[in-house]
């Protein structure tokens, strides 16, 4: 399926990349780092500028190569993320639930054919009910 790249967006991805490259990559990151604010970053950010506003067709090959990166950091950040979010914080408490048989569904001391409890000693009162 080939997904058309309006003018829109090449413009829109124009804009944020002349704003945001200078101020992330020019004084941010170098700022975290100890260092002076990088002049260079404002020749790309400006070119971007000027492209969005005046050629925004010139950004397709700039946008594709961006959406790819982001489909490839999407990719690492579902499987490879989420799956040591799963193995260092959902097994290790499925394992100490397990060692100290905590049942909360309270499947194994109910041997019925239903799981409903049955509260007895609880007193409704029908006048206050919220």
């Amino acid at each position: 399926m080939k997904v058309i790249i309006g003018q829109k967006q090449l413009r829109e991805f124009g804009f944020i990349l002349g704003f945001s490259f200078p101020i992330l990559f020019g004084w941010f990151f170098p700022l975290m780092s100890g260092h002076q604010f990088r002049l260079w970053t404002l020749w790309i950010g400006g070119a971007s500028l000027v492209l969005g506003i005046h050629k925004p067709y010139l950004l397709y090959y700039p946008y594709k190569g961006w959406i790819k990166l982001g489909n490839a950091l999407g990719w690492i950040n579902s499987r490879i993320i989420l799956g040591l979010i799963f193995f260092m914080v959902l097994l290790p408490i499925a394992l100490i639930m397990k060692f100290f048989n905590y049942d909360p569904l309270k499947k194994k001391k109910n041997q019925k054919k239903s799981y409903r409890e049955k509260i007895e000693t609880k007193v409704i009162n029908l006048n206050r009910i919220f």
